[in-house]
């Protein structure tokens, strides 16, 4: 009883801080490209990525700016795997650990390793890096059809009007 309560409790708390960090996000009002890429992918969903090599796009929030850049990533195992590379204008790939820092160990220390590495809904986690950037990972080939907004209901009196 006491370690289900136990799972229960770490499952909350990750589901809880991963909730936290993206309404910290929008709450910042986050301007450039994240925001499209996040909404797309949220409200259209994803595959599940299988073991390879993916073009991914690559979001970097700073100080409430965003911005997108191409790169490829690999998935090993079912889990995001290093190095990820960022492409440059020539057509080349570095990798991107060359132009940002280490992931903030206080981040990393608040995480299971297996959660950092998951990819859901065709995005990775949002990292948190040493020198204050988000990064995200957009996976587009893993996206879904088309995206389908909710359908409103219409008016009350016109739902329930009665048929007399």
């Amino acid at each position: 009883m006491k370690r289900s309560l136990l799972i229960l409790a770490t499952i909350l708390t990750y589901f809880t801080v991963h909730a936290q960090e993206e309404s910290s996000i929008f709450k910042q009002g986050v301007k450039g490209c994240y925001s499209d890429y996040y909404i797309e992918f949220y409200n259209r969903g994803a595959d599940l990525p299988t073991d390879g090599e993916y073009e991914v796009v690559i979001s970097v929030i700073m100080d409430g700016q965003s911005d997108c850049y191409l790169g490829k990533a690999t998935i090993q195992n079912g889990q995001l795997s290093n190095p990820v590379y960022i492409q440059k204008t020539d057509g080349s790939y570095q990798p991107m650990s060359r132009m940002f820092k280490a992931l903030d160990p206080e981040w990393v220390a608040a995480r299971d390793e297996a959660s950092i590495r998951q990819v859901s809904d065709g995005m990775s986690t949002l990292f948190y890096t040493v020198d204050r950037h988000w990064i995200r990972l957009f996976f587009p080939s893993l996206i879904a059809g088309q995206s389908m907004a909710n359908k409103k209901a219409p008016p009350a009196k016109e739902m329930l009007k009665s048929n007399n």
